[in-house]
């Protein structure tokens, strides 16, 4: 229809270059076979003829639809661009005002003259180690630059070691960790399972205070269970909790919860094909297991 469009006035001009021979031939009286000729010569010349510029009409099409898809990716792209940069922003707005209140800390700790003090100074260095190392993960997962390898990892190996880097929080926050030792071996990349696991670690930490957290590794399932009997995850809160920046009520309340480090936990496992999942309910604690895949024997 935009092709018919297109050649309306010369499909007009011809019918009237037509009509106006035949008035001529009529009123002179000239031979009518003649005039039948020359119009289908004429007729097969502007058919030719438009048959050219109806390709040169799709081609034209075809080329901007191009360049409309071009236009739209584009924008896309510019859209993706500016997300990502707020993103980055939001991100690091929060990081550093995460990252200030465990140096203020440390700050007017070193002040003081506690007994205690090289232990809480210890505390809120291991604080703002973490919220370095999420801000490291955070930049690395969103640029897609992992650089995961599987193999077999001793299970014990990643628990032991975060036990033994939390340790002094462990003491101070009076929170006992119940762990037994494993000889379990499972697929997976051995540092981004430690940082997976060290988000659920903290984040049990942080809502467990002065109760216990429970490391299990159920080998006939080949699941990693981390459990804690501390305030628990409202059901409001649960489907949202691993969504990059939400925190919930429980986040709300704590001024170190950055809101980053259960979608960190939740973008590793994606990556890995690993499976993570929470079962809590509010004033129960939470249990959240990682279920590593199967190894082929």
């Amino acid at each position: 229809m935009k092709f018919i469009n297109e050649i309306k006035n010369e499909i007009i001009i011809a019918i009237g270059i037509l009509i106006l021979f035949l008035v001529i031939f009529f009123v002179f009286s000239l031979p009518m076979e003649a005039f039948f000729l020359g119009a289908a010569i004429v007729l097969f010349i502007l058919i030719i003829y438009w048959v050219i510029q109806f390709m040169n009409f799709k081609e034209k099409l075809r080329l901007k639809t191009q360049v409309d898809q071009l236009e739209d990716q584009l924008e896309t792209m510019r859209r993706e661009q500016i997300e990502y940069k707020n993103e980055i922003e939001a991100y690091f707005l929060t990081w550093v005002h995460q990252i200030k209140t465990p140096i203020t800390a440390s700050k007017l700790l070193l002040e003081q003259n506690h007994e205690d003090t090289v232990n809480r100074v210890r505390q809120e260095i291991l604080q703002i180690d973490n919220y370095t190392n999420l801000a490291l993960s955070y930049l690395k997962l969103i640029n897609q630059q992992t650089d995961m390898v599987l193999m077999k990892v001793s299970i014990d190996d990643l628990i032991r070691t975060l036990i033994k880097k939390y340790s002094i929080q462990f003491i101070q926050n009076h929170t006992k960790v119940h762990y037994e030792k494993v000889t379990d071996e499972v697929l997976t990349d051995a540092k981004w399972a430690s940082i997976m696991i060290e988000q659920i670690l903290n984040n049990a930490l942080k809502y467990a205070r002065g109760k216990d957290i429970w490391i299990d590794f159920d080998s006939q399932q080949n699941q990693l269970k981390i459990a804690d009997n501390g305030i628990g995850i409202s059901q409001a809160d649960k489907p949202k909790i691993f969504d990059r920046g939400y925190s919930g009520y429980n986040g709300r309340l704590n001024d170190k919860s950055s809101g980053i480090g259960l979608f960190i936990v939740k973008q590793i496992a994606n990556r890995l094909q690993h499976k993570v999942e929470v079962e809590s309910e509010l004033n129960e604690g939470a249990t959240f297991t990682i279920t590593f895949p199967q190894q082929t024997t």
